[in-house]
């Protein structure tokens, strides 16, 4: 099973990002090099897409700037988490302090 990881392509006199191509797995082909565009390759599964974003690249450390997401909990997520505290504090109490 090939992996290969996110391509980025971005302007280099300002960092602005112009395009992200996803990180691949599975039956795909290894990426070609590119003439005459400046592209950063980020090794497979290096960056989590789920929580961060690349917002543009630092054009003096050529180095991604990154940004955290604001990931907003739903009510059923805190539900669920208030649920699992509660069993947690539960079994805790039953063993005699575990945590």
């Amino acid at each position: 099973m090939n992996q290969v990881g996110a391509r980025i392509f971005y302007d280099p006199r300002n960092g602005e990002i112009l395009i992200t191509l996803a990180e691949m797995m599975g039956d795909v082909l290894p990426r070609q090099p590119i003439a005459d565009v400046k592209v950063m390759d980020l090794e497979y599964g290096s960056f989590d897409f789920t929580t961060h974003r690349i917002v543009g690249i630092d054009i003096n450390t050529k180095q991604p700037i990154i940004e955290k997401l604001e990931i907003e909990e739903t009510d059923e997520q805190r539900h669920i988490r208030e649920l699992e505290d509660a069993l947690l504090l539960q079994a805790d109490t039953e063993n005699g302090g575990i945590l």
